[in-house]
């Protein structure tokens, strides 16, 4: 049944885009199959990687990308960047396992970066689309949260029961119980992973309300505005992930996005730096004294045990070098086969090359994100650009504590994209005030 629905997704979507534009193939069909359904169901055709649904989605929509909107690609340094993490991924499964294996390392990389980096850079800011996918993505998550309460309580996931009776049990990572509750995973196959969804849904949600409440028609539903309710759907998403990266991360993310909302944002920017420097360095110090002596639960275990990764780790990730040791030759630590960081089951992998061009990609995408929003005029495009940035510098905080996989792996490399294309909006209310040029007010009053 799994490869029937698959591949009815894969025309459908075909078929679909031949009477509409990708923007709205990517709102309609890629977005809630990314959402709803967790990229572990798939198949295997024989000499190819795996399809699920989300890629079967991206696939048409991205040929469509190419063959409509080429001319309008712009080369970035990020193209290279990300060139050479792929590209180095198959080098490094070449010199260890073989072409075979290396081949579908590199068709991975593909579908689940390259993809999604080409919808992000060449779609999500053509003209409403912005707009429609960051609504369509809240609401989705809204959803998501509010089934997932299930879960959290009776520690049955409803998805996977339901999605099961028709594609078959995945591989669920969810299951966790803490503090007496089920950490809940939803549609995202883990509970970090669902945290950093839900973390991006709030940024969202909180940009959609400045836009409503701009425009003056947002509606209301028992008395709440609707962004607010989408704001509570997606906080308390998060809150029953139980899951201190995310929550973190999105700790961080709402320091940054409120920069944009704030009435002088120099002063507010000052106010955030200050206070992520001495809370970072807060942080640091408390999280090396929590992991340095012996565990009293099971929570100090698993943060004993991610520093412990990195000692255990460091001679192999030295001998692995530039490119590191692929995936099929990766050197386990015995009674460490998990590794819970994605930096370094990256450096691992693709070796210090891999590291690099991940961190550059990241910092690519915070630079962006922030010239955007210096050079942004309309209040909404600015708070958009530092929602973009503070959810950037959330996830590459979540990074640390888990491996980069669905839907991680694609929601970072299309944040990556997105992130090159952010562009002042046509039409909105409120417009930022710009400092007088004294230098030609000067020259108007010598003249």
């Amino acid at each position: 049944m799994t490869p029937i629905l698959i591949l009815g997704t894969l025309f459908f979507t075909i078929y679909y885009l031949r009477q509409h534009t990708v923007g709205d193939a990517a709102v309609n069909i890629f977005l809630p199959v990314f959402l709803l359904i967790p990229s572990f169901y798939g198949f295997r055709l024989p000499h190819l990687p795996g399809l699920n649904f989300p890629t079967a989605a991206l696939i048409p929509i991205v040929v469509a990308i190419v063959g409509r909107h080429f001319k309008d690609w712009k080369f970035q340094r990020t193209d290279l960047w990300i060139f050479f993490f792929v590209a180095g991924s198959y080098y490094s499964e070449l010199s260890h396992s073989g072409a075979s294996n290396a081949g579908l390392i590199i068709l991975e990389g593909v579908y689940a970066g390259i993809l999604p980096y080409i919808l992000g850079k060449m779609v999500l800011e053509q003209d409403g689309i912005r707009e429609r996918f960051v609504r369509r993505f809240a609401l989705i998550c809204f959803v998501v949260a509010v089934v997932s309460l299930w879960e959290f309580r009776m520690g049955t996931d409803l998805f996977m029961m339901v999605e099961g009776l028709f594609l078959g049990r995945g591989q669920f990572l969810g299951g966790q119980v803490r503090n007496g509750f089920m950490r809940i995973a939803g549609t995202f196959g883990g509970s970090i992973q669902a945290g950093t969804i839900f973390s991006m849904a709030w940024l969202f949600a909180m940009w959609l309300g400045m836009v409503d409440k701009e425009r003056g028609t947002e509606r209301k539903y028992w008395g709440l505005r609707r962004s607010t309710i989408l704001s509570i759907g997606a906080a308390g998403g998060l809150l029953m992930t139980l899951s201190r990266g995310p929550m973190i991360g999105m700790a961080i993310s709402y320091l940054v996005a409120r920069i944009g909302k704030a009435k002088n944002m120099t002063l507010a920017s000052i106010v955030t730096l200050v206070l992520l420097c001495v809370g970072g360095t807060i942080g640091y110090i408390k999280a090396q004294q929590y992991t340095q002596g012996p565990a009293q639960n099971q929570d100090q275990e698993n943060a004993i045990y991610r520093r412990i990764l990195l000692d255990e780790y460091k001679p192999y990730v030295e001998r692995g070098g530039l490119f590191g040791w692929g995936v099929v030759d990766r050197p386990v630590v015995p009674g460490m086969f998990s590794i819970d960081n994605a930096y370094l089951n990256i450096q691992l992998q693709q070796g210090n090359l891999g590291l690099w061009t991940l961190l550059l990609m990241g910092g690519e995408s915070l630079l962006a994100a922030f010239l955007a929003a210096r050079r942004a005029t309309q209040r909404s495009d600015v708070f958009f650009a530092l929602c973009m940035l503070g959810g950037m510098a959330g996830l590459l905080l979540s990074m640390t504590s888990v491996w980069l996989g669905p839907p991680m792996y694609a929601l970072f490399f299309m944040m990556v994209g997105w992130s090159q294309s952010l562009r002042q909006t046509e039409s909105v209310s409120v417009m930022v005030q710009q400092p007088a040029n004294t230098r030609f007010a000067f020259r108007r009053v010598i003249a």
